[in-house]
């Protein structure tokens, strides 16, 4: 079994494989650069109940994993 090395973004986030963050939450600009999704189509998304958020106040952010998903899909 090889194990790939641990690499770190520039905010010390782990990547995996395909250089998304393993673990935590997307900002709506992350989710768009990352997906080709325009905003307003992801901000779409997220109101139909498509896309699962957490809210923190007025700050939307969306799960690394859910991005992934979005990625492997396509």
């Amino acid at each position: 079994m090889q194990v790939s090395a641990l690499t770190r973004d520039e905010s010390g986030r782990l990547l995996g494989d395909d250089g998304l963050p393993l673990g935590g939450l997307a900002s709506v600009a992350e989710v768009v650069s990352t997906t080709g999704l325009s905003r307003s189509k992801v901000y779409q998304m997220i109101k139909d109940g498509t896309l699962p958020v957490k809210t923190f106040g007025r700050s939307v952010r969306v799960p690394w994993s859910v991005v992934r998903s979005m990625g492997a899909e396509s």
